[in-house]
């Protein structure tokens, strides 16, 4: 194995380039071991942070723990699943590695150390009311993972600065999209960016819609106590069909990946509009305009304001302004890392140490910790404050998780939304689909 160089956040991906790293981090490995007090090698896997944004909590860190080092690895969020699960089975993976609530926690447990005993040393018997949604990254009676961040899908955020040279409006009601996309199709442009080859940002999608239908009942359904097949789920189905047949969404949509592909057409100014949610607010930020000239070069514009909007309404009468979510990044320690308490060290500070915590607020995303409020400071209008101030309520009170629990029913629910999509399967059918995967899983 051999060890990549440090990442300090100064390396940044090209724009549109393949970001998996090509060099191994060796985690878990007998030479991590160490005497106590000694110098010790975290390695770090994440898709969030990535090279771009690590750097500060790796500085901070490091400023605080003189006596380790960390090595991190950022791996695009579709290849960091299979790349991370085959390292750690295999023996040669990270120390700490990042997980989402869901199936992907259920799926990661059997890899990771219960973390309950270190967190309860850092805050106290009372963590869990000190940390956020952190009951979401459980799975096989231990604590998985600790929250990072907490943010609600359910947001369309919109190029602002390029609606506002075209004379456009941001729109509210379905009708009012349709429209619109019209209007920036015929410039030439997309309109909503979307990366459909993903599962997630479909389902995002589509847990936007139901949650405006039937808000709640997704959840319910999910856990066998309502039907997927009733008429609400098939509404869905059938409004998200229509992104696709009255051109909201692009003809090669399904083709390309949330990251980087659809978030790269839509920071170049190539679309109008993309269904992200709350974990890109640091785009409202001077410093995160910087980093993305850094990134996309001299020809992005860094006075470009992007601003989150509530996602529009989709049928009418329907419920909006809601957000769904809770963790959006965990952090575990791998069982087999040969340096636990170490590794250890390092998660509680990210997920529970003030310093972390202030760090996640200067983005303006949800710190985990209760404790430590939104930093405003950098955010460049006044417009894109109020905006996420807008948030905070819905925030508070998310109609439901965002991540599966269930591994089948995720993989159901995401192939039935790509068949859907692509007209090889009617919504009746689709919603068919996802219940038997919902009965098996009951079983």
């Amino acid at each position: 194995m051999h060890h990549h160089p440090r990442r300090k956040g100064a390396a940044l991906l090209a724009a549109g380039a393949a970001a998996t790293l090509l060099l191994s981090a060796c985690g878990g490995s007998g030479d991590d071991t160490v005497e106590d007090g000694g110098d010790v090698t975290l390695t770090f896997w994440s898709w969030n942070p990535s090279d771009e944004t690590v750097g500060p909590y790796i500085d901070a860190f490091e400023a605080e723990h003189d006596n380790i080092t960390i090595d991190h690895r950022f791996i695009q969020y579709s290849d960091y699943v299979n790349t991370t699960q085959l390292a750690l089975q295999s023996g040669s993976g990270p120390d700490v590695f990042g997980l989402q609530v869901g199936a992907l926690t259920n799926q990661f447990a059997p890899l990771a150390e219960d973390l309950t005993p270190y967190i309860e040393e850092e805050l106290g018997s009372d963590w869990s009311e000190q940390l956020t949604s952190a009951d979401q990254l459980r799975a096989d009676e231990k604590q998985v993972a600790l929250p990072w961040m907490v943010t609600g899908g359910g947001l369309v955020w919109a190029n602002q600065t390029l609606i506002d040279e075209l004379g456009l409006t941001v729109p509210t009601t379905f009708d009012e999209l349709t429209a619109f996309c019209g209007d920036i199709r015929a410039e030439g442009l997309t309109c909503m960016a979307h990366g459909g080859r993903d599962a997630w940002q479909n389902i995002d999608v589509y847990q936007a819609i139901i949650n405006q239908i039937a808000p709640g009942e997704f959840y319910t359904a999910l856990a066998g106590e309502s039907d997927f097949t009733s008429e609400p789920f098939v509404e869905a189905f059938e409004v998200w069909q229509s992104l696709f047949t009255e051109g909201i969404f692009d003809e090669g949509a399904l083709g390309l990946t949330a990251y980087p592909d659809a978030n790269d057409a839509f920071k170049q100014g190539e679309a109008a509009l993309i269904a992200f949610g709350t974990w890109q607010n640091a785009d409202t930020t001077t410093a995160r305009m910087e980093s993305y000239a850094e990134t996309y070069g001299s020809d992005f514009d860094t006075e470009t304001v992007f601003m989150p909007y509530f996602f529009p309404e989709m049928v009418p009468g329907g419920e909006t302004g809601t957000l769904f979510g809770g963790p959006d990044v965990g952090f575990a320690v791998s069982s087999a890392s040969d340096v636990t308490e170490e590794a250890a060290s390092f998660v509680t500070w990210l997920t529970a140490g003030t310093s972390s915590q202030e760090l996640m607020a200067a983005t303006v995303q949800q710190p985990a910790l209760a404790s430590v409020p939104l930093d405003v400071s950098d955010v460049m209008t006044a417009e894109q404050e109020a905006a996420l101030e807008a948030q905070a309520p819905a925030l508070e009170n998310m109609v439901g998780q965002r991540e599966i629990d269930d591994a089948d029913v995720r993989t159901a629910l995401g192939d039935a939304l790509s068949a859907v999509a692509s007209d090889q399967q009617t919504p009746q059918d689709a919603v068919a689909a996802v219940q038997a995967a919902i009965d098996t899983s009951g079983q």
